[in-house]
């Protein structure tokens, strides 16, 4: 057998065996609650949502409302008799709406600001099918649910929905950056005063820190702090809710990104462990393959010696008896060397046998570990590519949630089932026609800016009008002066599309002429990849 190739099959047969002890799925923490999953068809329904262990006393009040043009389900919620989300524990500060599907999937629908124990959300998902849940959350723009879930939807009494009543399983946040569940020392007068947003950055801050990202991530940690320390100075100096707020959000967002860097990066370290101790145990195959060989080349200087002792004697015995035939007076020593020939031929015979019964065993376990080495590459090959594909999609992520980050420091986002909408308003275009407004210029700049940054970016560009008779015109015209300006910025033309909805999808309904110029807009929709 070829030395190299036979030291090579045995290596891949021990990295088979230690590759097969090692997972590469990250912990999370699986929750499974029996609930209703409700597909909605086309008239508004009412669904009532009652409060779970943790607060009975709380209800909730919903109108969903499927829109098959727009491919999304629009919800408006009201829940009472809440208590802030602090007494459940300090490591909590708001509430957030989440729709789950059978198949598992979680949105984060958006957070509840109480007013004396009663919020009100109007928002929307794309999913037709699925259960509302409201839980007690660190900070708005978690991405998992906790395990406080404090109000579930009940079946609804309507012909318009079909209900499914089955045991929904979804992935939920590990609870492994959870601890305190007592409520915050400072007293409930002062807690109530200061800021929402300020409250939920020092959590987030504070779960950064727990996930290591000092370490991991020192950059998006720094500035996650560095934006709570002006957050808590303007605060302190008496600064408006709004500019609190504002700050406060910014250290949300590093924060948040701070943790998720992190725990990839601390998931990329354990994987590198895993790959030194692979490595030394390589070594030690590799070793434990030079002394089998070492065994096998032993085994094959003695079958050829034995085969050679054994054509020796066969000569010696056809000599002895061609002797005996001529003389068959020879003296009894004679006789007793043949003798002596027989015995060690036949022992020789015997040990030839055994060693070729030997080599013949060795001979099997190579092919069977050749075998498995085959499959081991195959399956290897297999994992990297996978893991090739997951690192692209979570570039591609980040970078999605990076541009909804700087785009929401230019104009107003808004969340949009899986994606966001960018909000360009009335007053960045001349009054009554399409042309860009001199004074949007800025923002008008750093919007183009900030999307060529990001060239792998799909999005629409939807123009939208106030119910006039040049509606379509003003609203086809106003589409078509922001795709121009961005396409000149260097966004390739490729990257979206231009329509335009006229007054087909006013915002208010009102006749006021702050409700007119609020649905004179153009909208910029982003799809999360």
């Amino acid at each position: 057998m070829n030395r190299r190739i036979f030291f090579l099959s045995l290596t891949l047969f021990y990295v088979l065996t230690t590759f097969q002890t090692y997972g590469f799925a990250q912990g999370g923490g699986d929750t499974r609650r029996r609930t209703v999953a409700v597909t909605y068809l086309k008239d508004p329904v009412k669904v009532i949502l009652a409060g779970t262990t943790l607060r009975p006393t709380a209800r909730g009040e919903a109108t969903v409302e499927r829109w098959r043009k727009r491919n999304e389900s629009e919800i408006d919620i009201t829940i009472e008799n809440l208590i802030p989300a602090y007494n459940f524990g300090s490591d909590f500060t708001t509430y957030v709406l989440w729709a789950i599907t059978p198949a598992g999937q979680v949105d984060n629908l958006g957070e509840f600001r109480l007013s004396g124990g009663t919020g009100r959300l109007k928002t929307a998902t794309p999913h037709q099918t699925f259960a509302m849940i409201v839980t007690a959350e660190p900070h708005y723009l978690v991405r998992l649910p906790s395990r406080m879930v404090v109000l579930e939807n009940l079946t609804p009494n309507s012909k318009n929905v079909n209900v499914q009543v089955s045991d929904v399983y979804f992935t939920g946040d590990s609870g492994k950056y959870y601890s305190n569940d007592a409520a915050p020392a400072l007293a409930e007068r002062d807690y109530d005063k200061t800021p929402m947003e300020l409250l939920q950055a020092r959590r987030a801050v504070q779960i950064a820190k727990l996930a290591d990202a000092e370490r991991f991530d020192p950059d998006d940690y720094i500035s996650s702090f560095n934006s709570l320390s002006q957050a808590e100075a303007a605060f302190k100096r008496g600064a408006s809710v709004h500019d609190v707020g504002r700050i406060a959000r910014e250290s949300i967002t590093f924060a948040v990104r701070a943790r998720d860097i992190s725990e990839e990066k601390a998931l990329a370290a354990a994987r590198r462990a895993e790959i030194a101790r692979r490595d030394n145990e390589l070594r030690r195959a590799t070793e434990n393959a030079s002394d089998l060989q070492e065994q096998v080349s032993d085994l094959t200087a003695r079958l050829k010696g034995s085969e050679i002792a054994r054509a020796n004697s066969d000569e010696q015995l056809g000599r002895a008896m061609r002797e005996t035939a001529e003389a068959k007076v020879e003296n009894r020593g004679l006789q007793n060397e043949n003798d002596r020939l027989h015995e060690e031929n036949a022992r020789l015979v015997r040990e030839l046998n055994d060693t070729k019964m030997q080599l013949s065993t060795l001979q099997s376990q190579v092919a069977a570990q050749n075998l498995k080495i085959n499959e081991a590459a195959s399956r290897t090959e297999a994992l990297e590519r996978a893991e090739r594909e997951r690192e692209k999609a979570e570039a591609r992520r980040r970078d999605f949630v990076a541009l909804q980050a700087a785009l929401s420091s230019i104009v107003t986002v808004k969340p949009n089932g899986n994606g966001f909408i960018a909000i360009l308003p009335d007053h960045f275009f001349v009054t009554n026609q399409s042309s860009l407004a001199l004074k949007a210029k800025a923002k008008i700049d750093a919007l183009a800016q900030t999307l060529a940054a990001h060239p792998d970016v799909v999005f629409s560009i939807e123009g939208h009008s106030d119910n006039r008779p040049n509606a379509e015109l003003l609203a086809s015209g106003r589409a078509q002066a922001v795709a121009e300006y961005v396409a000149a910025s260097g966004v390739s033309r490729t990257n979206f599309k231009v329509e335009s909805r006229g007054a087909s999808m006013p915002i208010s309904t009102a006749k006021t002429l702050a409700a007119k110029a609020q649905n004179r807009r153009v909208e910029l929709i982003f799809i999360a990849p």
